[in-house]
Parts: structure tokens; C-alpha cells; sequence
């Protein structure tokens, strides 16, 4: 049985059509970054939600506006989306994969920025 009903692509991940390999982000990065930026808002979006409420991570929630800064330069400041509320019993389970997946993301998206930085 499927607790959460996700879209096919939700929560954004990093795919390797997305071009975040060394290569490709050498020549191009346009494709890569853009994914990286819907993760992190989507990550923004989903800390300031009703699944956090009962445990909110500010610290966590401050780092991602602060790597969406980074990442948006010159695409503006990205307002945030509501997600639909949660039931209650729902909420630590979605906290759970939710924390998860950004571990995930993090670790992929470091790898990206770790290369670039070379």
C-alpha cells in the first residue's frame, strides 16, 4: 500500500539526462542546475509544511534558502509553494522519507558542486 501519492518525478531528482556528470558540466551546468533548483525548493517547500510542524528543522530549512540563493542567480527570488495538508497520522512517516531523500539529494548534489569546484 502506497502511504504518500507522488507524481512520477516527485520529489525532483537528479537523472542522468539532467547532464550533472563532469563532463557534460563542463560544457553545459544549465540542465543540472535547474534540477538542483526545483530539489531545493521543492525540499524548502516541503520543511515549512505541516509535516514539520511538530518538529521544525530551521536550521535545515535556513540552509536550503540559503542554497537556493546560490543557485538563482539570476533567475529572481522563488516564492514558495503550499503543499496540501497532511493528516496527522501521516506526518511522521512523510517526515521520515522526506529527510531520507534530501540526505540523498545532498549527497548527489555535493558531488556535482564538489566537482565544479575543481
Amino acid at each position: 500500500m502506497q502511504l504518500l501519492e507522488e507524481p512520477q518525478n516527485w520529489p525532483p531528482r537528479i537523472r542522468c539526462s539532467d547532464a550533472c556528470d563532469p563532463l557534460a558540466l563542463e560544457t553545459n551546468n544549465t540542465r543540472c542546475l535547474q534540477r538542483i533548483r526545483q530539489a531545493l525548493q521543492h525540499y524548502r517547500d516541503l520543511l515549512g509544511s505541516d509535516i514539520f510542524r511538530d518538529q521544525p528543522q530551521p536550521q535545515l530549512e535556513t540552509t536550503m534558502e540559503q542554497l537556493l540563493r546560490h543557485v538563482q542567480e539570476g533567475h529572481g527570488r522563488t516564492p514558495r509553494h503550499p503543499l496540501p495538508p497532511t493528516q496527522l497520522w501521516q506526518r511522521q512517516i512523510q517526515r521520515h522519507l522526506a529527510l531520507k531523500r534530501l540526505r540523498s539529494f545532498a549527497a548527489v548534489m555535493s558531488r556535482v558542486f564538489n566537482h565544479s569546484a575543481r
